[in-house]
C-alpha cells in the first residue's frame, strides 16, 4: 500500500509544478505584452522571468524524481 501513496503523492507534486510551470509562463507572457504600453515595468518582467525559472527548475526536478 505505502508504495501506491507514493506513487499517488509523486503523481500529485508532478500535476502541481506542471500547472505551476505553465502560470508561471503566462504570466511572463502578459507582462512583456504589457510592457511596451508601460502598464509594466521592465523590473516586473525580471520578477516574473525569474519566477518562471524556479518553476521550470522545479518541474525538471519532479520529473527527476519520478
Amino acid at each position: 500500500m505505502e508504495a501506491t501513496e507514493h506513487e499517488s503523492t509523486l503523481e500529485h507534486a508532478l500535476d502541481v509544478a506542471r500547472a505551476n510551470a505553465k502560470q508561471a509562463k503566462l504570466l511572463v507572457d502578459h507582462a512583456k505584452a504589457r510592457l511596451a504600453s508601460g502598464e509594466v515595468t521592465p523590473e516586473r518582467v525580471a520578477q516574473l522571468e525569474e519566477l518562471q525559472r524556479v518553476a521550470d527548475e522545479d518541474l525538471q526536478r519532479v520529473i527527476r524524481e519520478q
